[in-house]
């Protein structure tokens, strides 16, 4: 909850009015202003941290914040990034992560192959997501530092990542369709999370 003096000014408008202000009629009826978060760096990752999310060229917004909101629920605390050829933080991004952005430590690179490097040497072992894969996700070790790697919407995970990757596994599926082959990747990165966090 937001502390009251924390808050500086407070103005009741007409709904019409906040319409106008935000560009669209898609909102809850309050509107804060506020400061950008800060932005995080390596430096940031705790050393007790014990799995981390690396997206890969991610471009839809509603996507990443999914994958925001599952990886917060699930106890993860750091998401990497690429800057070039990625999504944008913003307000649609925000609002699909549903509350878990501000609780989330998001950090852009420019390199995500020097940060699987960086990873490695702190002791993460690198999975990559991938729908050809014939290794199955509950085969990895669950007893180790984890950074799970996934790919864009159309690409998915780059050659030059999945050569770094320890392991590239695949979400396994029930049925076995041409037409329909692959999940979308905030729902494979839900279930992987899901799978890599069971003891």
């Amino acid at each position: 909850l937001i502390e009251k003096k924390n808050i500086s000014k407070v103005k009741i408008l007409k709904r019409k009015m906040l319409d106008i202000k935000v560009n669209n009629n898609i909102h809850q009826g309050i509107i804060l202003d506020c400061k950008k978060l800060e932005k995080k760096t390596f430096d940031s990752i705790d050393d007790r941290e014990k799995f981390i999310i690396l997206l890969d060229s991610l471009t839809d917004s509603q996507n990443v914040g999914s994958i925001i909101r599952s990886s917060y629920l699930y106890g993860i605390s750091t998401i990497i990034y690429n800057k070039d050829n990625s999504f944008e933080i913003s307000p649609f991004l925000i609002k699909s992560a549903s509350g878990a952005y501000e609780k989330m430590k998001m950090i852009e690179v420019v390199n995500l192959s020097r940060s699987l490097e960086f990873l490695k040497k702190k002791g993460f072992w690198i999975t990559g997501l991938d729908n050809n894969s014939n290794l199955d996700l509950e085969t990895i070790p669950k007893d180790t530092k984890k950074a799970l790697i996934l790919g864009s919407e159309k690409k998915g995970l780059r050659d030059l990542l999945k050569k770094k990757c320890d392991y590239i596994a695949k979400v396994n599926m029930h049925v076995k369709d041409k037409l329909i082959d692959s999940l979308n990747v905030s729902n494979s990165a839900a279930i992987a999370i899901y799978t890599l966090s069971k003891k």
